[in-house]
């Protein structure tokens, strides 16, 4: 009987010890607010999803430029949570085993009442590579507190 019983301490008392734990982590992280617990992720797999509108486009970008050709492009932001902040455009050097910045620019203060208007305002980003090659331009867009960030990028070739 004391085997019997020992055996039971051992083996089972662990189990139920651990389902009784697991469940209070877990009712107290879907406590939380944000939090779900979703037993089928993938119930909408089958539901064609809308298109994406990027957050930042960049426009005026050709997909190759001769050497010392001016690169100038304008972004258009399309989220009404960054109405003002900072705006960082850099153009790195792909080639190179670990990408090298070539140039960057800071527009801060970028502040617009409506979506779609093209920054920076009342400046302009252009820049001059004298380097065949490929490169990645980086746009960066940083909300007023710096809470948030946009990012997109693009690829272009210097002939």
């Amino acid at each position: 009987m004391a085997v019997q019983n020992t055996a039971l301490l051992v083996f089972l008392f662990p189990v139920v010890m651990g389902i009784a734990f697991g469940g209070f982590v877990l009712s107290g992280v879907l406590t939380q607010p944000d939090r779900e617990l979703n037993m089928w992720p993938f119930e909408n797999i089958f539901i064609p999803t809308q298109p994406v509108i990027k957050d930042l486009v960049i426009q005026g970008l050709l997909s190759q430029y001769s050497v010392s050709a001016n690169i100038e492009i304008k972004i258009i932001v399309n989220n009404s949570d960054f109405d003002c902040g900072d705006l960082y455009i850099t153009i790195y050097d792909t080639t190179a085993s670990t990408k090298q910045a070539v140039a960057q620019n800071g527009f801060f203060s970028q502040c617009f009442s409506t979506n779609k208007l093209a920054l920076p305002i009342d400046d302009t980003f252009s820049e001059k590579i004298d380097k065949a090659g490929e490169y990645e331009l980086v746009v960066e867009m940083n909300d007023s507190d710096y809470k948030k960030t946009i990012t997109t990028t693009a690829k272009f070739r210097v002939l």
